[in-house]
């Protein structure tokens, strides 16, 4: 039983450590993204255009217009979201939601 307990302890440190490694991998992915796409605010959308094409949707939401990109990762779907002021026609903020960069 002894032994067990060991086993058990060590199986539990290393799942923990792991945890740990994986938490601090995706916080430096998501600064990694929000630096990116920080770059397109108070821009033209078309230049979100020229850079990512053609977004998979285009919603009307009042005072905005949204463009959505969605692009499967592996098995995740990472979604980007640009809200657009339609009158200046320029970017006045972002979303993204499971985007890995690397």
């Amino acid at each position: 039983m002894n032994v067990l307990k060991k086993l058990t302890t060590v199986v539990l440190i290393f799942f923990i450590s792991h945890c740990t490694y994986i938490d601090k991998e995706i916080s430096k992915s998501q600064e990694e993204e929000k630096r990116i796409l920080e770059q397109y605010l108070g821009k033209k959308s078309s230049l979100v255009k020229d850079k990512l094409g053609e977004p998979s949707q285009i919603i009307f939401e009042s005072p905005y217009k949204i463009y959505v990109y969605k692009k499967s990762q592996m098995i995740i779907t990472c979604e980007r979201r640009f809200y657009i002021e339609p009158k200046k026609d320029l970017i006045e903020k972002f979303d993204s939601k499971n985007c890995i960069n690397k």
